[in-house]
């Protein structure tokens, strides 16, 4: 847990304070370790109003190779055009940067008409990574919303951690 809502149900806890930093490990009988966040909370929804929630210490968080303001270099290749390398800065918006450096995420009528505008609902800015220094894995959600692409990234849901190199489709 990164923090409490004071409106729910842990906040009233006298342990409220001791919960921030931990995991959500089981819920009654169930182990939801290798869960979703939607379905631990479903899970959780689902069970009777009395119900044994075990926790785990979360990971330590890891401390950013690359610190915010760094300049790093993004190369960018993509089908048809020259291979690209933008100096970037760690902390900015990755599809922001693209389109800023005039690299076209939205290729095609359906993707330029498709696009989401950066809500991680389209998916048409993924980009390949194929070489990547000092980023994070990617999130559950783009596990799940661009499963069939294990390497790709969602420009729009990802800020700049690190050097990399990432194709444009």
């Amino acid at each position: 847990m990164e923090e409490i809502s004071d409106a729910g149900s842990a906040y009233a806890s006298e342990y409220r304070d001791q919960l921030i930093g931990l995991k959500v490990a089981q819920v009654g009988e169930t182990d939801v370790t290798s869960m979703a966040f939607d379905d631990v909370m479903d899970c959780i929804i689902n069970s009777p109003s009395t119900v044994t929630i075990l926790f785990e210490v979360a990971d330590e968080p890891v401390e950013p190779q690359f610190t915010i303001g760094t300049t790093v270099q993004i190369k960018v290749i993509q089908d048809g055009n020259e291979d690209k390398t933008i100096d970037a800065k760690v902390g900015e918006n990755l599809r922001q940067t693209l389109l800023d450096n005039k690299v076209e995420l939205y290729r095609g009528l359906k993707k330029k008409l498709g696009n989401c505008g950066g809500g991680g609902q389209c998916t048409f800015c993924a980009v390949d990574f194929v070489e990547s220094e000092g980023w994070e894995e990617r999130m559950e959600y783009e596990n799940t919303k661009i499963k069939k692409f294990p390497t790709a990234r969602l420009a729009c849901l990802n800020n700049i951690q690190g050097p990399a190199t990432i194709r444009v489709q």
